[in-house]
């Protein structure tokens, strides 16, 4: 004889609770000839956009590089901020380029395409070198 079903059971779960998220991120920079090299170390997160913007307001430069050698991943939010930081720049006549991704970091850009809208070096010293993109 065969036991009836037996009728199936599910948990009730708790919601998910989710930590806000807070990049981990160090800043450094300083003055290559005309332009303002950006390093960031660590995840990129909206301290980069403040730390750019508040520098800029008191030191406007013509190019911004921003060297990502120390950036071993790019969250879509890294990507976002990227994206308004280029805006925020060009409405202050200023060229943002990018440099030294790591191979992971680069595939990130291009899938996003941002490669396409930010120009990306291979080091800093070529993203200096380029000369400025004219006003569009």
């Amino acid at each position: 004889m065969l036991a009836p079903p037996r009728k199936e059971v599910k948990p009730r779960l708790a919601p998910l609770q989710r930590a806000p998220y807070t990049a981990d991120m160090a800043l450094e920079h300083h003055r290559e000839g005309a332009a303002l090299v950006f390093r960031p170390e660590g995840d990129v997160g909206e301290d980069l956009l403040k730390e750019v913007s508040g520098i800029l307001a008191e030191a406007p430069t013509g190019r911004v590089v921003l060297d990502l050698s120390a950036t071993p991943y790019l969250s879509s939010q890294g990507i976002s901020l990227l994206l308004a930081l280029q805006a925020r720049l060009a409405a202050s006549s200023c060229v943002l380029a990018l440099a030294a991704p790591s191979p992971l970091v680069r595939r990130i850009l291009h899938q996003a395409g941002i490669a396409g809208v930010v120009p990306l070096h291979a080091n800093v010293a070529e993203a200096r070198a380029e000369p400025p993109a004219p006003p569009s």
